[in-house]
């Protein structure tokens, strides 16, 4: 009986042992398992960061890039034709690359002025630098670099009261000399002429004196007339010929938006050739006989990054794009 009960109780001990021992394991196995499962979970999130780091990392890079520019600066003088298409050249260069574009008008001989002196980066003119300028230019040791930035043609306008579609050149010669001071003297109504045209500051001014009043520079004694209103801007003449009767006046074709209620007079280079309008397509094909280059001058001994980055972006196709829009030809 005594050994009975002893065999029982050692099983009982055994059994009891056993299910330790299992329990031990079990809960080990579950331990280890539950941390491998934890471990792997923590990394899943470490991949995100980097992840998340790379793409910011190239965001910074690509501002970096396009924002090379910032804190340099660069100076644009000139050509008043030039002015409104160079604002719009500057706030898309600012808004793409950074810096600072600063543009100033005055007149094309301002610009080339400025640009002897060294007073700008880059000078706006709608005209071409003179042999004399040069030689100054050179003198101040400037080596002077032209670039042809757009085509523009100059439109010929009058008031609304006057009816006169066409004129020749040697006719405008003689209205902006003072020999023909009556409209009626080509085809309009019995009333004065009243000139209006640019200051001896502007290009344009300067090139309508060769092109017209010195009939393609052949009558070089030829000037304007004391009588003609020499004014400073397109949108002075514009203004001059849309608020007063009885005037003529010329404008660069990209300024004909501001002359809205002018009339617009068709230009025969002779007698005998046929009258033509200014539009893009006769100023890109010349057929025009008022047409001209327009000109961006730099300095090539001080061409900085930023002037240089402009001047590419002028001639590239979003420069010329723009130019396009504001309403002159593109020199592409």
């Amino acid at each position: 009986m005594r050994n009975g009960k002893m065999f029982w109780l050692t099983v009982f001990i055994v059994l009891s042992v056993a299910v330790f021992l299992f329990g031990t394991v079990f809960t080990g196995c579950e331990g280890t398992a539950v941390a491998e499962t934890t471990a792997a979970e923590t990394k899943a999130p470490e991949t995100t960061a980097k992840e998340t780091t790379a793409e910011t990392t190239m965001a910074e890079e690509t501002t970096a890039a396009e924002m090379e520019f910032e804190g340099q600066a660069l100076v644009i003088s000139g050509s008043t034709t030039l002015l409104e298409v160079s604002q719009a050249w500057a706030e898309a260069f600012m808004e793409k690359y950074g810096g600072e574009v600063t543009i100033n008008g005055g007149g094309s001989g301002v610009g080339i002025a400025d640009l002897i002196n060294g007073a700008n980066d880059l000078a706006n003119s709608s005209r071409s630098i003179k042999d004399e300028e040069k030689t100054e230019a050179e003198a101040n040791g400037i080596d002077v670099k032209e670039y042809v930035v757009l085509f523009d043609g100059i439109a010929v306008i009058t008031s609304s009261n006057i009816s006169v579609p066409e004129l020749t050149i040697k006719q405008l010669s003689d209205i902006y000399m003072g020999k023909i001071t009556n409209w009626k003297d080509v085809g309009g109504p019995d009333a004065s002429i009243v000139a209006a045209g640019r200051d001896s500051a502007s290009g344009t001014g300067e090139y309508f004196l060769e092109r017209v009043v010195q009939l393609d520079k052949k009558e070089k004694d030829n000037d304007y007339g004391d009588v003609v209103l020499r004014l400073q801007s397109n949108a002075d003449v514009a203004n001059q010929v849309t608020g007063n009767d009885n005037t003529i006046g010329y404008i660069g074709l990209g300024y004909l938006k501001d002359a809205a209620g002018a009339k617009i007079v068709n230009i025969k280079d002779t007698d005998d050739s046929e009258a033509i309008a200014p539009t893009v397509q006769t100023v890109g094909d010349k057929t025009y006989p008022i047409a001209r280059d327009l000109f961006v001058y730099a300095n090539g001994n001080k061409m900085s990054e930023i002037t240089t980055a402009f001047v590419d972006f002028m001639l590239g196709d979003e420069g010329q794009a723009i130019g396009e829009e504001v309403g002159f030809v593109s020199a592409e």
